[in-house]
């Protein structure tokens, strides 16, 4: 019991002289990107996933259908 303490007692000793702590970049908080959202301009548009899973996008006005 006695030799297991003191390999701790001696581990714990040790740890400053590693140089990995001494030199560690420091490290800034890191940044999120943010997603942000448009509406778009113009005519309001709406959209059809066909069978094959090709999505066709139109304009209202204009609709498509799979072929």
């Amino acid at each position: 019991m006695s030799n297991f303490l003191m390999l701790l007692l001696a581990a714990a000793g040790s740890s400053s002289l590693c140089a990995c702590s001494a030199n560690a970049p420091v490290t800034q908080p890191s940044i999120r990107p943010a997603i942000v959202v448009h509406r778009p301009k113009g005519e309001e548009g709406d959209f059809v996933i066909c069978k094959d899973g090709q999505v066709l996008v139109f304009t209202t006005a204009h609709p498509k259908t799979c072929s």
